[in-house]
């Protein structure tokens, strides 16, 4: 029987540097109570052999320093606890009398270069043409041009997008950059560091996935000047910009495309994927021809050089901050051959040579760990890590499930507590630990329906404790612009998802928009422990869960609830002493004698703080 408890996660709470250098000296630590006689920490050295460093008392904490390995390198290790008729060893996989495999070890990588400022930010995601309108000079007009067998056409922002069948992604709102611009205090006053927007290449249709020039700003946007301005703006306000682009394909009216059709034996012929006597297309998308990354002057355009289209904007006048890589999975991937790990390892290394703390974060749907090993991404927009689960939280089919593009999920019976921390973790566990802290946390996305416009299932309150959720998870939350409103939509189809941003304010929910401030507001107040903290997850009961993040220092505890009736909630965790306050919309009762014995009010969510 064991008589001990022992925690470790891979958090500045428990290695340090979280980041070491090569060969560099780094201290692990556990924090551990019960009965026991030592800790160990056993760890692979440079030669792939196995030693054991004895770990000594500090208070609660017990320690050992060894030395890192050389730069990209593994370094795996676990830890073996000695008990008076036992012995028991700590992996990811928690405490058991079974040696612990490689896979299931906690491991470091030396000598990552990532964007530590990721870790603190909370950012938000803005599709430009419905977000504001701040320069009506640079309106496309009714009737400008015709594309795909549409006509453009302009709509108020009092109006909303028409279905794909009547618009051809050619309804336009004319939201641009110097709209974004104007709204930076709203911004703040939210507590966001870092913008999410959507492509802005010159293109032809409002999603601006289909680039016609991917050296220039879109004009309908701005241009080039409007960009300078905005990220000028928001780095004077302490905000990074992070840009969405597709280097998977263009659109068919790129001038390569063009060029290409019109002569095969041109230059331009050799960018694209051949498929018989016509082109291979993203998704069979006929407006988006997949680019050939099998040519060396294509990937020079693209990324490799100084003035590549990649580089362009992370220098001076842009000074951009990240990129957002759009279907990044299937970049380079044919039925034939697979460039696509081989590809995103060259675009790391040519921009982070660029821009160290340059932030590159892949669009992935499923687990992305092969992506995220430190040598790719940085991170994923982490749908696999807490969108698609907090969705299930709320009693949504997964969108997997459902056909088509999955825009009409089912409700669906909700995630118990149980379920909701072994699918945390399943995430957590699968990457290394240190990766963990960049990946874009969502719920919803230009890509889904807004998970408020589910009326089959929507709870306010318990929408609240969904994204307090996000607030508290490793890595940066991402708010999908006028979420913080309850902004309205329609679910069924993409075009639901991108109604224009309101901006009379009697039509807001104020009561959501000020706990949306809170949330901000918290991650602020509690930097160190929700951005390189430790993270450890409860399952209180079948429906309420927690989520901790902890420094030395102090505790940060979110009681995540979604029950119709008083729900009780024991704290019995060795980690929880001192309790010094809560927060929360209404009033949770304690009990004076033991305050690990809480009540919570129906489908209220509490945020408590430990000393």
């Amino acid at each position: 029987m064991r008589n001990f408890e022992i925690e470790f996660c891979v958090s500045d709470t428990y290695v340090n540097p979280l980041y070491p250098a090569p060969l560099e000296e780094t201290e692990l630590r556990v924090l551990a109570e019960g009965l026991f006689s030592s800790i160990e920490v056993r760890i692979e050295d440079s030669m792939g052999l196995w030693s054991n460093y004895p770990m000594t008392q500090k208070g609660k904490f017990y320690s050992a320093l060894v030395q890192t390995l050389i730069k990209g390198e593994y370094q795996h290790f676990y830890f073996v606890i000695h008990s008076e008729n036992e012995v028991w060893y700590y992996s990811q996989k928690g405490v058991s009398t079974c040696y612990p495999n490689k896979k299931d070890s906690f491991c470091l990588i030396t000598g990552l270069t990532v964007p530590l400022w990721v870790a603190s930010s909370t950012c938000y995601q803005i599709f430009p043409d419905r977000f504001c309108n701040g320069d009506t000079s640079n309106d496309v007009k009714n009737g400008e041009y015709a594309f795909d067998g549409g006509v453009v056409n302009t709509h108020s922002f009092d109006e909303i997008p028409e279905e794909f069948e009547k618009s051809r992604c050619l309804d336009f709102f004319n939201g641009d950059l110097k709209g974004i611009e104007s709204k930076i205090d709203y911004l703040k006053e939210l507590g966001i560091t870092c913008l999410y927007l959507n492509p802005i290449n010159a293109s032809l249709t409002v999603h601006r996935y289909d680039s016609v020039n991917f050296f220039q700003v879109d004009k309908k946007l701005g241009g080039d000047e409007a960009l300078i301005s905005l990220i000028k703006k928001c780095h004077e306000n302490g905000i990074r910009v992070v840009v969405d682009i597709s280097i998977n394909h263009t659109g068919s009216n790129h001038p390569w495309f063009l060029r290409a059709k019109e002569d095969p034996n041109s230059e331009a012929s050799l960018f694209y994927y051949k498929k018989g006597e016509d082109y291979r297309y993203w998704a069979n998308v006929k407006t988006l021809p997949q680019l050939n990354y099998n040519c060396e002057k294509l990937r020079s355009i693209i990324y490799r050089d100084e003035d590549s289209a990649m580089q362009k904007y992370l220098a001076s006048p842009f000074n951009q901050d990240g990129w957002r890589l759009d279907v990044a999975p299937e970049l380079g991937r044919t039925e034939k051959e697979t460039l696509t790990k081989e590809v995103w390892r060259e675009v790391h290394d040519s921009l982070k040579g660029v821009k160290e703390d340059l932030y590159l974060v892949g669009e992935d749907w499923n687990d992305a760990a092969d992506y995220l090993q430190g040598d790719m991404w940085d991170g994923t927009m982490n749908y696999f890590g807490s969108g698609r689960i907090l969705r299930r939280w709320m009693g949504e089919e997964d969108r997997f499930l459902v056909d088509g593009w999955g825009h009409a999920p089912k409700s669906t019976r909700p995630f118990t507590g149980d379920e909701m921390v072994d699918s945390f973790y399943n995430s957590q566990v699968s990457i290394p630990g240190q990766m963990n802290y960049f990946q874009m946390n969502l719920i919803d996305s230009h890509d889904t329906p807004r998970l408020q416009n589910d009326s089959a299932i929507y709870n306010e309150e318990i929408y609240k404790g969904v994204m307090l959720s996000l607030y508290m998870l490793p890595g940066l939350p991402n708010i999908y612009y006028g979420n913080e409103i309850n902004l309205k939509g329609r679910m069924g189809s993409v075009e639901g998802s991108r109604y224009p941003m309101c901006w009379d304010e009697s039509k807001w929910d104020v009561k959501l928009l000020e706990y949306f401030k809170k949330l901000g507001q918290l991650r602020k107040s509690y930097s160190k422990e929700l951005s390189f903290g430790a993270l450890k997850l409860f399952a209180f009961n079948d429906t309420a869960f927690g989520i901790y993040r902890y420094s030395e220092e102090k505790g940060v505890l979110a009681i995540v609830n979604r029950s119709s009736k008083f729900n009780n909630i024991e704290l019995d965790s060795f980690l929880f002493s001192g309790l010094e306050s809560f927060v929360i919309d209404g009033s949770v009762n304690v009990n004076e004698s033991d305050c690990c014995d809480l009540t919570l009010p129906p489908f209220e969510s509490v945020i408590l703080l430990f000393r």
